[in-house]
């Protein structure tokens, strides 16, 4: 209540766009207009720290909160990245991203195209010869936007089953994750719907591996790490995080079961659809590289915003997914691997970002904490 009283006020004091700030110039002093806004500043911290205190108090260890606005940017971490020992969550650990690895994996695959090195309607039967089921009525562009219509390789049972038995070094080769997938049934015939399913990325992983004759790491490394100098992040091949990091937790088994630290985990699981570690500012500099034009030319990046609908409503572009906010629509993907989970989206034009990282897998989220998650992101965003 007394944030909300805190934010009511500095709203009326300030209006709610630009303009009516500017408005103000004219009749206050300079010393005023920054107090004023050193106000609204305070206000938004304090409704931040509440809405992560919410989180800490329904279980999840700690979350670091990264805002930016025209290119400023503020971190914030709260709570724990380590349990055990109660180490503070530090801005500069590393977390896996989980999912949010698609979006870095479409910008090379679209900068390949762009490059003419393979073109988003090749079929995935020219570039991996009986990988998959009907591969020569698949293209590219449908593995990028789930449309493709294979299935989910997480929806078989025996892919995480060697792993929550206690063998979390396991690794599961990409074309075994493909082969998982290969035993369930196709969703639909190419083209004619949409649903989300990590085997896309796994395919369009190993494809990328053959247009270029290197790994996806290097890759990932040459095109998107370096460039950008996103110094903490990369694709892993052994199970533990290198570097500061925050330790992932998951809850095995149901309550009142503890979490369990599943920081050392083999990250074969994920490959090209979720094997990322990176810290949450630099996923943010990611993604205002992206939308803001560094990463792709116009017509790739407008193709990468175009959607597909899915039987439920939802709608994926190639790598990208919008969501809508009480502020407006925001791009970016929602990512989590066992014990971590990462929210990241930026405004069309870059301008505005918010990206949250906790260590506690959303699986083993109360309705109460996933609840604070929503409202973490939404007030970071839309401020």
């Amino acid at each position: 209540m007394k944030v909300r009283s805190v934010v009511l006020a500095v709203s009326l004091l300030l209006g709610v766009s630009a303009c009516g700030e500017e408005a103000s110039r004219d009749s206050l002093s300079r010393e005023q207009v920054a107090q004023r806004k050193a106000a609204h500043g305070d206000s938004q911290r304090e409704r931040l720290a509440a809405d992560s205190a919410a989180l800490l108090a329904n279980g999840v260890p700690g979350v670091v909160v990264v805002t930016a606005e025209n290119g400023r940017q503020t971190s914030t971490a709260w709570g724990e990245g380590e349990v055990a020992t109660h180490t503070p969550l530090a801005v500069s650990d590393r977390f896996r991203i989980g999912s949010v690895s698609k979006s870095y994996v479409a910008v090379i695959m679209l900068q390949l195209a762009d490059e003419k090195r393979l073109s988003l309607d090749d079929t995935v039967e020219k570039w991996q010869p009986g990988l998959v089921p009907n591969g020569a009525q698949i293209t590219i562009r449908q593995l990028l936007n789930h449309s493709s219509g294979i299935p989910n390789y997480e929806d078989n049972p025996a892919y995480l089953a060697p792993y929550l038995a206690g063998d979390v070094t396991r690794v599961t080769t990409p074309q075994q994750l493909v082969a998982l997938a290969n035993a369930l049934k196709p969703a639909f015939a190419p083209g004619t719907g949409a649903a989300y399913s990590n085997t896309n990325y796994t395919v369009a992983g190993l494809i990328i591996e053959k247009a270029t004759g290197t790994s996806l790491a290097h890759q990932l490394e040459q095109r998107i790490f370096k460039p950008l100098e996103l110094r903490s992040s990369y694709l892993p091949t052994a199970p533990e995080i290198a570097g500061p990091h925050a330790h992932g937790y998951f809850v095995i088994g149901k309550p009142p079961a503890k979490a369990t630290d599943v920081t050392r985990f083999s990250p074969s699981i994920a490959f090209a659809g979720g094997g990322i570690v990176a810290t949450a500012g630099d996923v943010s500099a990611f993604y205002r590289a992206l939308l803001g034009g560094r990463l792709l030319p116009p017509a790739l990046l407008k193709q990468m915003m175009t959607t597909v609908t899915g039987s439920k409503g939802e709608k994926f572009g190639l790598g990208l997914v919008p969501r809508t906010l009480r502020c407006g629509t925001v791009w970016g993907l929602d990512g989590n691997f066992p014990g971590y989970l990462v929210q990241s989206y930026a405004s069309q034009d870059a301008k505005r970002q918010a990206t949250i990282a906790l260590n506690l897998d959303p699986n083993s989220m109360s309705q109460k904490a996933a609840a604070a998650t929503e409202k973490l992101f939404e007030d970071a965003f839309c401020g």
